[in-house]
């Protein structure tokens, strides 16, 4: 699978969008309900999705919130069950550069653990993200000032297409949040409603053939060394 459309998917876990959650706020369901229907939209068009899950050690606080959230083993550290597809793969937590040969090929829902926000930082997803060609992100999850925003930057500088589904992103920045959305769309992305984005025509987006095209040599010369 060549996708030109892959949906990533940020902590969409239960601290966050479960009523129980330790993060939980009542504006989490209607952005889970525009999620959902993003996830909706993949399974039927058969859309790659790349998720993260944050997996925080007992004991310590995470960069999201001053409550205790996320924590390894815990209930709330769990995806929530509609953002799960039946054909997928965990990688887990290892933070090293090897990755199932054609993995979106072999699966549609590929699911990273890590321990900190931003997805660069994490070995595998770089790899696989710098080895991908030409490719437009549509990115929904939690943390719009944190994780999502990181991400969306990256992608921006690696040239790759991004549309932010507005409505399917949760702050945990409180009046903050405008900020990050600002800076975003002023890196380029599009901010665009789940309506705009799962309905028919799809938005066009530019995507230059990007730095990110060495990603692939770079990583084979390092796997000869």
């Amino acid at each position: 699978m060549t996708p030109n459309r892959i949906l990533l998917d940020i902590e969409t876990q239960r601290d966050f969008f479960h009523p129980a959650g330790a993060c939980y706020t009542p504006h989490a369901s209607e952005v889970a309900g525009s999620i959902y229907r993003l996830f909706r939209s993949a399974r039927k068009r058969r859309l790659p999705v790349l998720s993260t899950v944050l997996r925080i050690r007992p004991g310590q606080l995470g960069p999201l919130a001053a409550t205790p959230y996320c924590i390894e083993g815990s209930p709330g550290e769990k995806k929530m069950a509609r953002t799960l597809l039946a054909n997928r793969i965990n990688l887990g937590l290892r933070n090293v550069t090897d990755l199932p040969q054609g993995i979106f090929r072999r699966y549609q829902q590929v699911i990273v653990e890590k321990r900190d926000t931003d997805i660069f930082k994490h070995a595998r997803i770089e790899r696989l993200i710098t080895e991908m060609p030409p490719t437009t992100f549509i990115v929904c999850g939690a943390g719009v000032g944190q994780g999502i925003a990181q991400a969306v930057i990256g992608l921006r500088s690696l040239g790759f297409g991004v549309i932010v589904a507005s409505d399917a992103v949760l702050t945990t920045d409180g009046p903050q949040y405008v900020l990050p959305m600002e800076r975003m769309e002023a890196k380029g992305a599009l901010l665009l409603p789940t309506d705009k984005i799962v309905l028919p025509p799809w938005p066009r987006v530019r995507v230059r053939r990007p730095a990110h095209a060495r990603g692939a040599r770079h990583w084979a010369a390092a796997a000869r060394r």
